[in-house]
Parts: C-alpha cells; sequence; structure tokens
C-alpha cells in the first residue's frame, strides 16, 4: 500500500519564534520537560539535558506538536459512540509504550517520539545559535536512537491505518480522517496536529452469479488522508486461471463472506482479526490458486486461520466465502483429511472446524493427534491462545468497553438469517 505524505511543518515551526516576548501560554512546560529528561535517561546523556538553558527550553517547548483528539464535523454521519471508541484508541495508542528506543531499557511512545523529533528539530535549525558540536556530542546516544526509529509520522499515520482498520465494517458505512497542521497561540501556543472523521460509502455493484443478480462491495478499507484504499490482485499471480488482458483485477466481496469471516473467527477479538486481514492485505503477495478457485490466507498473529475464496467473474476477484483452515476444501484441511482419515462429519464432531476448539487443551507432545496436525500443517492454531490481544494494555485504556462495541456489532449481524444476509447486509 502506497505511504501516505503528511504536510511538512518546517514553515509553520518557524513562525513560532515570531511569538516571543508577547505573552504567550507555556502551561504544561514543566510537565513537557520532565517527559524530555525521562527520556534522556533512559538513552543514557540525562546530565546533558544541564546544556539547555531557560531560552533553550522555552523555544523548544514553542516547537512542540500537539497531537489532538478526532474531531467530527457538523453533519458527518458518524455514530456518538463510534466517535468516543475511536477517542478511546486515539489515546491510548498514541501513548502505549511499546517502541524500542535502547534496546533491552524502557520502551517508550509515539507521544514520546514526537517530544525527541521536538528536541532535534530545535538542535538542527540554522537559526538555533548553538553550540552544535558540544550539544550533538553531549545527546549522541539520544540522537543515534531517534534517527534508528521510523519517523513520528510514520508511526503515527500507520497507527490511524490500524485504528481505521479494527473499527470499520467493510461494506457498511465507513470512515476516515483527514489531518492538517494548525498553527495557535491560544489557549496554548503551538503547533496542533488536527484529526477530523470524514464519512465514505462503500462502492456497491449488482453481478450475476450462478444466474441470479447479487450484490457485492469493492473490497477495501479506509487510510488517513486517503479516502478508501482498494484491494487489487495482479494478473501474474492468477494466471493459471485468468486468461485476460487486464494487468490487475478489482477485488469485491460478498456479505456472504463478510458474515462468515466474522461467524468463524469467534471467540476470537474481532478487532485484533480485522487488524491482521489489513495487514496481510496491505503487504499481500501472493495468491494461492486451486481448483479454479483463488485462496487468499488470513493470519492472527502469525497463525493462518483460514482463507477467504474468490472466483473470476466479469474480468473481478469476488470473494464468495471465508473457511477456516481445517475445512475439507483449504490445502490444509485436505491433507488433514488425507493424513487423518477424518471425513467432514468426522472433522465436524470432534469439533476441528471451531477456533475455540484450539484455545485449550493442546494435545500431548508425542501424541498421534499431534503429529497429525504437524503433518496437516494447522499444529500452529493451539499457539492462538498465546498471541497477545489487543486488550493487554489494560492500565492505559478500558478495552472492554472497546470490544464490548464491537463484538455487539458482531453478534447483531450474526442474527441476520443467511438466506438474507445480500439484501440485509448490503
Amino acid at each position: 500500500m502506497p505511504r501516505k505524505t503528511t504536510k511538512k511543518r518546517t514553515k509553520k515551526r518557524n513562525n513560532i519564534f515570531a511569538f516571543k516576548g508577547q505573552g504567550i501560554s507555556t502551561g504544561g512546560q514543566a510537565e513537557f520537560f520532565d517527559r524530555f529528561e525521562k527520556l534522556a535517561d533512559i538513552a543514557g546523556c540525562k546530565d546533558a539535558c544541564k546544556l539547555l538553558n531557560k531560552s533553550n527550553r522555552m523555544l523548544m517547548y514553542l516547537l512542540r506538536i500537539h497531537l489532538t483528539q478526532p474531531r467530527v464535523d457538523k453533519g458527518e454521519p458518524i455514530d456518538k459512540k463510534q466517535a468516543k471508541v475511536l477517542a478511546i484508541l486515539f489515546r491510548s495508542l498514541r501513548e502505549k509504550r511499546d517502541i524500542e528506543l535502547i534496546k533491552g531499557r524502557e520502551k517508550i511512545s509515539i507521544g514520546d517520539v514526537y517530544v525527541i523529533d521536538c528536541f532535534i528539530y530545535f538542535i538542527r535549525k540554522e537559526d538555533s545559535g548553538l553550540d552544535l558540536e558540544a550539544f550533538n556530542s553531549a545527546f549522541k546516544p539520544l540522537i543515534d536512537a531517534y534517527d534508528e526509529l521510523e519517523s513520528p509520522e510514520d508511526l503515527l499515520y500507520g497507527m490511524y491505518d490500524n485504528i481505521l482498520a479494527m473499527l470499520n465494517v467493510i461494506g457498511r458505512e465507513m470512515f476516515s480522517i483527514k489531518t492538517e497542521f494548525v498553527q495557535k497561540k491560544h489557549p496554548v501556543s503551538g503547533v496542533f496536529h488536527i484529526v477530523k472523521v470524514k464519512h465514505h460509502r462503500p462502492v456497491k455493484r449488482s453481478i450475476a452469479i450462478e444466474g441470479k443478480r447479487r450484490p457485492i462491495i469493492q473490497f477495501g478499507w479506509p487510510i488517513a488522508n486517503g479516502g478508501i484504499w482498494y484491494f487489487k490482485i495482479r494478473s501474474d499471480e492468477i494466471k493459471a486461471i485468468y486468461k485476460g488482458e487486464k494487468k490487475e483485477l478489482e477485488v469485491y466481496i460478498q456479505s456472504h463472506a463478510i458474515m462468515r469471516f466474522e461467524e468463524r473467527t469467534k471467540p476470537l477479538s474481532l478487532l485484533a482479526c480485522r487488524l491482521f486481514m489489513a495487514n496481510v492485505f496491505r503487504n499481500f503477495k501472493v495468491a494461492h490458486v486451486k481448483d479454479g478457485k483463488i485462496f487468499l490466507p488470513l493470519y492472527y498473529g502469525h497463525v493462518k486461520i483460514g482463507y477467504f475464496v474468490a472466483a473470476i467473474i466479469d474480468e473481478k476477484v469476488i470473494i464468495k466465502t471465508f473457511l477456516f483452515i481445517t475445512h475439507r476444501s483449504t490445502p490444509e484441511g485436505h491433507l488433514l483429511e488425507k493424513v487423518s482419515g477424518l471425513g467432514k462429519k468426522d472433522i465436524s464432531y470432534w469439533r476441528f472446524d471451531s477456533v475455540s476448539s484450539f484455545l485449550s487443551n493442546p494435545p500431548k507432545e508425542d501424541s498421534l493427534i499431534k503429529k497429525i496436525m504437524q503433518e496437516a500443517g494447522i499444529h500452529q492454531l493451539f499457539d492462538l491462545k498465546n498471541v497477545i490481544a489487543l486488550n493487554s494494555n489494560q492500565k492505559d485504556v478500558d478495552w472492554a468497553e472497546v470490544e464490548e462495541y464491537i463484538e455487539n456489532g458482531r453478534e447483531e449481524r450474526l442474527q441476520i438469517p443467511e438466506e438474507k444476509y445480500d439484501e440485509e447486509y448490503c
């Protein structure tokens, strides 16, 4: 997926210097420098902070970026509870400490990276008037560690894309965000990163499938500052079944497949399932073609849990269903049946077709069933219980509230009678 370009902040920050001496608010300055000194301490150069005099600190403070909560403009059809959940996730993930600044030391957050970025920008300004040799030497561990990180914008926008992937339901009314940097003097002076929530309608078509016209939805999800990103498959990846002239084919999905995905991944976190799905297709490499069908693998963490199954109809790739990995039609399911001798009814009876069966009571290492699963390539399903869920950061956010909102939506959709999937879900 193409990387988004974020707005440059140089001119905005330069103008901050014109505010000096005009009685601007400096609320939060002490907390800001406590945070910076803590980061310098993690890098092992806290004593270098003594080089920053009062004037240096003021100018550096005025260059900071305020990361704000998302706003919903009047007229945007965004549910209030959805906006609340979005704000919870923004605040939590922005301050989640999972970035390694110095190996083996305390981890830092995206917000922390922006604090370091503020310092780096300040000392590298042409008109800073600093003894650059002294600063570069004293703060070398912090500067070197920062240079090894992804840019704060890439980290922040990657977070945005992950949140959008988690909260958006493919096929329903969707939303993305639009961002900008705005310079303000009041109530606090600085550059503010403004985030506005924008509504998008899914692209729907009607197509003849097995003699009956059915609705399909273009397969994709919103990304920050980019509207909706649509997944496409290169024709050379499916040349075994596609003989047309298009270099890449648009991908569409039936509501049946969305419902099956949500149904067959229970009780795994739907938030995490959507996130892992987005990450797979953003970095999509190879489509598996078998029996004239296209199998698109899905993972939960590092564990393959199943496939979206698609066919080519009218020069489009149409995703028709989602199969759990042990289903007899998947490559692993076919091998499981072959090596175990278990038929479709047997696999259903022993509940090998359910995620929940693999979340407890793993077989012993030397057991026959463990050997069979290893031969079939499905033994990693027992690792699902060890995959770190998104709700591991309980101190920062009430993840139960977020999960409840998402899971309630899944339960409501699964109440729709199967024969009405296409009619009601689209």
